[in-house]
Parts: C-alpha cells; structure tokens; sequence
C-alpha cells in the first residue's frame, strides 16, 4: 500500500470527519467503506475492539479511533493543521471537539438502545437520560455563535465536528434538534456542508 487507506463508512460522523480533514489537508488516501454491524470480523481485523474509523498508514501500521487519527493528521499537517497549535485558541478547540463527540456518544447510545433491543426491554429512563445528555451537549455548542466559524475567523476540526454532529442527528436522531431551537448550530451545518470537502465526503443514509 503506497497512501493511507481510511475504513469506515461516510455514515459514522467520526469516520467522516476523518475523511473530511484528509481532503482539506491534501492528504492522498484510499477508502475502504465497512460497516462493523454487517460484517463484524472485518471490523476486528482492523480494531481489537471492532469500531470504525481505522487509518492504515503506507507501512502498515493501523491507527484506531477518530481522536487518536487526527492528533496524528494534525502532527503531519504542520502549520496547515486545523487544530491551533497552542495556548487557549488549542484548549477552546479541543474543548468544542469533546462536546461534540459527547453528543455523539450519547446519541449514538440512545439509538442503539432503541435499535438493538426488543421492544419490550427498552429502558426509557435511561434513553431520556441519554437524551438529555446529548441535549445539554448540543446547547453548549449553540451558545458559541460562529463568527463565522466557532473560533472566529479561524477554520478548524471544532466546526467539523460539530457540522458532521448535527447533520448525523439530523437522519438518526431529528428528536434532538427540534426546528429553530438551535439556529447557529443549524447555519454552522449548511455552511460546512456546502465547502466542497464536505461534498466530496456525504453522509450516508442508514
């Protein structure tokens, strides 16, 4: 293998925003697009744990989970890096990032817990719990009105995170986002989606 190979489908918003990094940053790559659900032993083979995103560098070495692939991706990226390099402009950064992943997380959880259960062993106590996580989450990153991004002027993985959030939501979970209570999150998204590395990266339909 001569470039990086990214495995994982456009419908994980952690594997698509890895895709979408790779393209802003010019970075060549393969993709291998597999759903660890249908077929489960391909998952292991590229992860202990079974999850999607992996990257597969041109030695062979395989990076696992989005965070870990990214602090990698920024490392190579240079003063291209969408991540600042340094001081509060980094911490704020990292921190939008870690919300929007704790959205995901506990969306992701409160589909599952619909999705993978017999009905009659759902526990709705503890999705509405999930639920509300997830919103408290998606209230915080509201309050951060873009200008025009999250971190001002600067473009970075904060708006990527969030933008691929909110557009998964939109599909799997649209209960969270109820129309017009979180406007700047909802124009953060059209205009992300509308970049051309978003394009070339859609989200996939279940």
């Amino acid at each position: 293998m001569t470039t990086m190979k990214l495995i994982g489908r456009n419908l994980s918003p952690y594997t698509r925003r890895i895709a979408i990094a790779l393209t802003l940053l010019d970075i060549p790559h393969e993709r291998e697009y597999l759903s660890v659900t249908t077929n489960p032993q391909r998952g292991l083979e590229v992860n202990p744990v079974g999850r999607v995103p992996a990257l597969q560098l041109s030695d062979n070495e395989t990076l696992v989970e989005s965070g870990a692939i990214l602090d990698y991706l920024m490392e190579l990226a240079g003063p291209k890096s969408l991540v600042p390099p340094r001081g509060k402009a980094r911490r704020d950064c990292l921190r939008l990032m870690a919300v929007a992943c704790g959205v995901l997380d506990k969306a992701v959880a409160a589909i599952y817990e619909l999705r993978r259960r017999p009905a009659e062993k759902v526990h709705e106590p503890w999705r509405q719990m999930l639920l509300s996580q997830a919103t408290g989450g998606l209230v915080a990153l509201e309050a951060v009105s873009p200008q025009p991004w999250l971190q001002g002027e600067h473009f970075s993985m904060a708006d990527i995170t969030a933008a691929v959030t909110v557009s998964f939501l939109r599909v799997m979970l649209p209960e969270l986002l109820p129309p017009g209570v979180y406007p700047n999150l909802e124009a953060l998204t059209t205009a992300c989606e509308a970049l051309p590395a978003f394009k070339a990266h859609p989200l996939e339909t279940p």
